[in-house]
């Protein structure tokens, strides 16, 4: 996967009505190349189903944040609502941050 397919596949995983924007891009690009450098992608000619929704999803996800620079997604009567810094998805796609996949006894 191209970092311009990333950003083609992010888009429409976020439903944006312009399609891929130059947000969009940066984000894919920074996703492309932190999970091209991840153990679960060495020495494979291509990305497995799993990572690629993976890398999609923080895609989308970065692209997103940008709007929350502060971490805030909306300011109610009720207080701040922030955004999560951790996804388990995320991490257990892409085998990142404290997912340990099952394990054969």
């Amino acid at each position: 996967m191209t970092p311009d397919d990333l950003a083609t596949r992010a888009a429409a995983w976020a439903k944006l009505p312009g399609g891929v924007d130059d947000a969009m891009r940066a984000c894919a690009a920074a996703v492309h190349a932190l999970v091209a450098a991840l153990p679960v992608t060495q020495g494979r000619p291509a990305w497995r189903e799993d990572t690629a929704l993976g890398a999609v999803m923080l895609t989308a996800r970065l692209h997103r944040r940008r709007n929350s620079p502060a971490g805030i997604e909306s300011l109610t009567e009720m207080g701040a609502t922030y955004v999560s810094r951790y996804d388990s998805d995320i991490a257990r796609l892409l085998r990142i941050d404290a997912f340990v996949g099952p394990v054969a006894i």
